[in-house]
């Protein structure tokens, strides 16, 4: 996935076929909008994962974004009195991604 220019859409199937990230560099940060494919809750990212969701798209979808640099993860929503977005280091981002890939490779819903 080439996601590098400002603004650019990065299909990622999965929590639903149509679903698409956002990654946008501002020039000082790179956001990634992950639509309603990644939340967090409680500081840990989870997935979305429905009945019509596909679990190996899920998958490779998330996989592909491990390779991204982005600083800044802006999940669908928030938790009451929690931040809207999320500064992360790239090691930070890819630890909490494959926190997802590992408990839905487990057989977990996200």
């Amino acid at each position: 996935m080439q996601c590098i220019s400002r603004p650019r859409n990065c299909p990622t199937p999965g929590h639903t076929a149509g679903t698409t990230t956002f990654l946008w560099d501002n020039g000082e940060h790179r956001l990634l909008f992950p639509g309603d494919s990644i939340w967090v809750q409680g500081g840990e990212w989870k997935a979305v994962l429905l009945g019509e969701s596909d679990r190996e798209a899920y998958l490779a979808s998330l996989s592909r974004l491990m390779d991204l640099d982005f600083d800044i993860l802006v999940p669908w929503g928030s938790e009451e009195g929690q931040p809207y977005g999320y500064g992360v280091t790239r090691l930070e981002a890819q630890k909490n991604l494959r926190r997802i890939i590992d408990r839905l490779q487990a057989g977990e819903s996200g």
